[in-house]
C-alpha cells in the first residue's frame, strides 16, 4: 500500500482541459500585434515542453528574443487578457478526484507554470477550490518548474511533519517529471495531457494514468500498482 499523503498537481494538461484554449488564445495575441500565428503542429511542439507563456511566446516568436522584457510583458498581458475571457474546462472527473482526494486527508496543492489568478477562477467555477491547500503559480519569488527552489522553499517548510516519500507529483509534461526528479519525490505522468510521449517516457516516471481517474487508486491504495 502506498503512503502518499501529499498530491502536488500540475494544472494545465493535468487537471484542466486548457490545450484549445490556449492555442486560440496565442493566435488571437499574434493578431493583435498584427503578427503571423503559429502553425498548430509549432504551437502543439511548444505546449508540450510545459513551459510558462513568457518563454514559450518567445520560442513562437523569436523576435521577442531581441527586444526588451516590457515589450515581452506587453504581450503576456495581452494574452492573458484573452485567458481571462475563454474558458478552460476541467477534464471529466478532476473535480470528483480532488473531492475524493480531500475526503481522504490528502493534501492537495497545484504548482503550475500558469498564474494563480487563472488557476483560483478555474477551480472557483468547479466548487473545488476550497480542497485546495496550496496554489503556487507564476511568481516573482520564486523560479518556474523545474527548478527545485518551489517545492524548497514554498511547499516543504509548510508540510515538514511528512516524509519526502509521502509526495507525489502528478503532471503531464517532462517539466513536471523532471520537477520530481530534482526534488526527490515519486512521479506519475499524466499520458493523456500535452506532454511530448518520448520525452515523458525518457524519464521514467514512477507511474504512468491515461485518466486522472487513475489517481484515486495510486494515491489511496485502492488496488495494487507496481511502480515501474
Amino acid at each position: 500500500m502506498n503512503n502518499y499523503r501529499v498530491a502536488i498537481f500540475d494544472f494545465d494538461g493535468t487537471l484542466c482541459k486548457s490545450d484549445e484554449a490556449i492555442i486560440t488564445d496565442i493566435k488571437t495575441t499574434f493578431e493583435h500585434f498584427k503578427k503571423t500565428p503559429p502553425s498548430d503542429t509549432h504551437l502543439k511542439t511548444v505546449m508540450e515542453n510545459g513551459l510558462g507563456m513568457h518563454d514559450s511566446l518567445k520560442l513562437l516568436n523569436p523576435e521577442l528574443m531581441t527586444i526588451s522584457n516590457s515589450k515581452i510583458e506587453e504581450w503576456l498581458a495581452v494574452y492573458r487578457n484573452y485567458s481571462k475571457k475563454n474558458p478552460r474546462p476541467m477534464y471529466e472527473n478532476a473535480a470528483s478526484v480532488v473531492e475524493s482526494l480531500a475526503a481522504e486527508n490528502i493534501k492537495i496543492i497545484i504548482a503550475s507554470n500558469n498564474t494563480e489568478k487563472n488557476i483560483e477562477k478555474a477551480l472557483k467555477e468547479c466548487k473545488i477550490y476550497k480542497h485546495i491547500e496550496l496554489i503556487l503559480g507564476i511568481s516573482d519569488q520564486y523560479p518556474l518548474k523545474p527548478h527545485p527552489d518551489i517545492f524548497n522553499h514554498h511547499i516543504l517548510p509548510k508540510y515538514a511533519a511528512f516524509p519526502v516519500d509521502s509526495f507525489l507529483m502528478i503532471g503531464d509534461t517532462a517539466t513536471d517529471l523532471q520537477f520530481a526528479q530534482n526534488i526527490g519525490i515519486d512521479s506519475c505522468w499524466a499520458k493523456y495531457g500535452i506532454g511530448n510521449p518520448e520525452d515523458c517516457d525518457a524519464l521514467i516516471p514512477n507511474y504512468t494514468i491515461t485518466s486522472v481517474n487513475d489517481v484515486l487508486p495510486i494515491v489511496l491504495g485502492t488496488k495494487s500498482h507496481i511502480k515501474r
